[in-house]
Parts: C-alpha cells; structure tokens; sequence
C-alpha cells in the first residue's frame, strides 16, 4: 500500500510540475511557462484535447460550441478531456487501470484553466475545481496580494492546496479563500488541486486541477 502511494504521487508531481496558460494570443499552452528554453517539452493545446470553453462578457455566461477562444470574452474558463494515468512496470500508460496489464497505480487528471481579462465579469463557472479573483484584477501590482477564492462546483472549498512560482503556497480555508503575493509582472500561473479517491477499479485516485492566468503589468 505504501509502494503504490509514493508511486501515485510520484506520477501526480510529475503531471503539476508542467504549466498551462492562455497567451495574449489566446494560444492554449502546456510546458514551462517561465522558461526560455523548455527542451521541446512546450506544446500548443489542439481543440481535440478541450472537452468545454465557457466565456463571460459581463453578466453574461455562456458556452462556446465551436470550442474556439474568443478575444472578447471578459473571462475564459476552459475544462480539457479527461485523461487516465496508470503506471506500470515499464512505464506510465495514457489509459485506465482496468485497460492496462500490470497496473500498480492510477489517477483520473481533470483539468481546467481560466483566464481573467478585466474587472467587469463573472468568474465563476460553477464547473469543478476553480480559482476566481475577490479583489479587482486592475488594482493588483507587483507585492499586492490577489485573494482568491477556491470553489468546486460553484461552492467554496477548504483544504485545497495552492501553488505559485514554482512553489507550495498553502491550502484555502473554511471560506474557500487564500492570498498570494504577486511577485513580478507579467502573465501570472497560479495553480489549485484537489484529490477524491477513485472506484479502484478505473482509477485509485481523481485528481482535479485548475490553473488561474492573470496578467500583472506593474
């Protein structure tokens, strides 16, 4: 049992330790974001990969059936296809524990990332795991806080763990909430996670994760 914990972890460190973020292109992206050299490991997200886009532009809140990212939504929120991990003797396999000879251990990834462009929008989607702005995203400089909020399925959530600049932050608490220091310009990559166990059978573990993307300029 301890074997197939540290295993499990091992596999879910190595899924968090990439990035995803949405460019001021509105380019979907997953590697290493402050990298200027990341071995290849960078890559565009196609639209096969997304399973939902969702935009608000003001109160309004409505889903994009062409999948595409549009430029004049307030905020975007994107969920990507749920995808299987089992690890193996020989590797890890892109696929569900039931499917894989072998299997030690296994996760469901559940992944989502959000874009927040401007003040005036709803942000949140009521759809997993997400990250949303309290303060206003135009007040926010380099050493301010962003206080966040923390929800699943549109509710607050404690206990979920936060990470910024490459580094453990801390967990939401009873009211969902946590604050991180802004610590320099630019696209910033703030990253929530939440662990359910899983029906054993396709998976030990469902591993929800959301990226918040907002941008900083001074």
């Amino acid at each position: 049992m301890i074997k197939e914990i540290i295993i499990t972890q091992a596999l879910i460190c190595s899924l968090f330790a990439h990035d995803m973020w949405i460019d001021d292109t509105l380019i979907l992206h997953y590697g290493h974001m402050q990298m200027i050299d990341s071995h290849g490991e960078e890559k565009e997200i196609k639209k096969e990969s997304i399973d939902k886009v969702y935009c608000s532009t003001n109160s309004d809140v409505f889903e994009v059936e062409n999948k595409e990212l549009r430029a004049n939504c307030d905020t975007l929120f994107m969920v990507l296809n749920e995808v299987y991990y089992t690890k193996t003797p020989y590797g890890t396999k892109e696929q569900s524990k039931d499917k894989t000879k072998m299997a030690i251990s296994s996760f469901k990834s559940i992944e989502s990332v959000k874009r927040i462009n401007n003040d005036s929008s709803a942000q949140i989607f009521n759809k997993g795991l997400e990250l949303s702005l309290t303060n206003k995203l135009s007040n926010i400089k380099v050493g301010d806080k962003a206080r966040l909020l923390v929800t699943y399925d549109g509710v607050p959530k404690d206990g979920v763990s936060v990470a910024y600049a490459n580094s453990f932050k801390g967990v939401s608490d009873k009211d969902g909430a946590i604050n991180i220091r802004i610590q320099e310009a630019g696209l910033q990559n703030i990253k929530a996670s939440l662990t359910f166990k899983g029906d054993g059978i396709k998976s030990d573990e469902i591993i929800h994760s959301s990226t918040l993307n907002i941008k900083v300029l001074k």
